[in-house]
């Protein structure tokens, strides 16, 4: 996948962000366009709608396998059953 812009929001990092939605009564980020893709053309017509799906990928995920379950901390974290 070839990124074609960014997001930038108030969280500097993955851990400030919260888990639950409703903590946060408002928040905005601004999506950035690489320079190739920075076009009016592009976005016309957005301001018609009041919400927008983005497709993304995460871009700070340093595991290169893949795993089918996941161990929360609060329950054992490494501890497999």
């Amino acid at each position: 996948m070839r990124p074609i812009a960014h997001i930038h929001s108030d969280f500097a990092t993955k851990f400030g962000i919260p888990r639950q939605s409703g903590v946060v009564g408002s928040l905005q980020a601004e999506i950035i366009f690489e320079p190739e893709f920075r076009s009016r053309d592009a976005v016309r017509g957005l301001e018609a709608f009041s919400h927008i799906w983005l497709i993304w990928e995460f871009s700070e995920n340093v595991r290169a396998d893949w795993s089918p379950t996941v161990r929360p901390p609060r329950l054992g974290g490494n501890v497999r059953p």
